[in-house]
């Protein structure tokens, strides 16, 4: 059973699932079948339950706060929503620490985060809602992801940020993003969370 707004079909996201809290944290909601903080507007998984208790408003608004906050980190879609690895995973975690720890120290590094924040929620959004979603991201995960952390064990760490590029490059033709985009300033970008694609948009679920 689904339902209609918008022209999207809640019932094939986790907003219509009994499974998830309807309480948030940061635009993501506590699963207790995944024991993890999810996403609302995730496609649903093969252990969704739907929650015929749950009205079509509240769905609604879970579905659209997820959709416009949280993190729009096209990695993260790939390992946690479409391939099911905890975000604590080793490959996430090696990608975040190379990140902080040698991408963020290397002023040659800050312009490709920031395009990254700035091209990865597009790319996150569409990955999401691509009916070969899975394919897509087995692909991914084999071709790039896996490569890079290699070369990073390897401390080979140019050869792990031209792979990284050519999975985003990939990923951006498909989906018709544009890559040409000037990144900021980096005077005045946020350390804090650059390379994180925490693009906020604004909200329009009442709560």
């Amino acid at each position: 059973m689904s339902f209609f707004f918008d022209d999207e079909v809640c019932g094939d996201y986790c907003a219509a699932c009994t499974y998830l809290g309807e309480n948030s944290d940061s635009g993501k909601y506590y699963c207790s079948y995944k024991g993890a903080w999810v996403s609302a507007c995730d496609p649903r998984c093969s252990s969704q339950v739907y929650a015929y208790s749950r009205s079509d408003e509240a769905r609604k608004n879970m579905y659209e706060y997820s959709r416009n906050f949280g993190t729009g980190c096209y990695l993260t879609t790939i390992m946690c929503n479409i391939l099911g690895y905890p975000d604590n995973n080793y490959y996430l975690n090696t990608l975040r620490n190379f990140r902080e720890n040698v991408m963020k120290q290397n002023k040659k590094w800050i312009p490709l985060l920031a395009i990254y924040d700035m091209v990865g929620p597009m790319i996150s959004f569409q990955l999401k809602i691509d009916k070969n979603r899975k394919e897509i991201a087995e692909a991914m995960f084999s071709n790039y992801i896996t490569k890079s952390v290699a070369a990073i064990n390897e401390e080979k760490y140019q050869e792990a940020v031209t792979i990284y590029l050519a999975m985003t490059n990939e990923l951006a033709a498909r989906y018709n993003v544009n890559m040409n985009v000037i990144a900021p300033n980096i005077n005045e970008l946020d350390m804090n969370t650059l390379g994180r694609a925490r693009i906020k948009k604004p909200n329009k679920a009442s709560h």
